[in-house]
């Protein structure tokens, strides 16, 4: 099902026929078991890829959409891709976007390997198209303000009893659910910091 949410790449390849590239691009996503939708040759395929009981939408193997359209500028091809998490999804993706952006990032780097782009994959972490640095900070932010919304429930629960009846469930949930996914975005940050620094090396 569409749902509208895509996160974005480009890709420029060089010394390649838009067809053959295409038939990378489509043996590519057959060796991963991905299932083919439709396919226009040589400009543009999209295919179903990942596994359905990967609960983490964020994770490489997750379920999405991949829908690619290769445009030839001049000597070069420019491969544009959108993935799309399937609508059960949308929520884990954008609350740990910059988590799929950088798993989707290294999943495509597998395939420009097949392009003789032997280095993609180190490159891809070693320059992923996120700042680490900032995704921890908002993470903090997040998990602070969860923190917060857990506080003002505890003033409200010693302060007013009768009131936080109507008061703990939605501040509970909020607050919850803030600290937790801020507490996971600081982690996954600093791993992702961790591996950028040793792929660098």
């Amino acid at each position: 099902m569409r749902t509208g949410y895509s996160i974005g790449f480009e890709h420029v390849l060089t010394n390649r026929t838009t067809e053959d590239a295409f038939q990378i691009v489509e043996g590519w996503l057959r060796d991963e078991k991905a299932n083919i939708k439709s396919a226009q040759p040589p400009s543009r395929i999209e295919a179903s890829h990942g596994r359905t009981l990967q609960p983490m939408g964020w994770k490489k193997d997750a379920k999405k959409t991949m829908t690619f359209e290769l445009v030839r500028q001049g000597p070069n091809i420019l491969v544009r891709v959108a993935i799309a998490p399937p609508i059960l999804n949308i929520s884990d993706v954008t609350s740990r976007e910059d988590q799929a952006r950088a798993n989707w990032n290294e999943l495509l780097a597998e395939l420009w390997t097949r392009f003789g782009e032997s280095d993609a994959v180190r490159e891809a972490i070693a320059r992923p198209p996120v700042d680490w640095n900032a995704s921890r900070t908002r993470g903090k932010i997040m998990a602070a303000s969860g923190l917060i919304f857990l506080g003002i429930l505890v003033v409200v629960i010693a302060l007013l009893p009768q009131q936080a009846i109507y008061a703990a469930p939605p501040f509970g949930a909020l607050g919850a659910i803030l600290l937790v996914n801020g507490a996971m975005t600081v982690r996954a940050g600093t791993k992702g910091l961790a591996k950028q620094r040793e792929a660098q090396r």
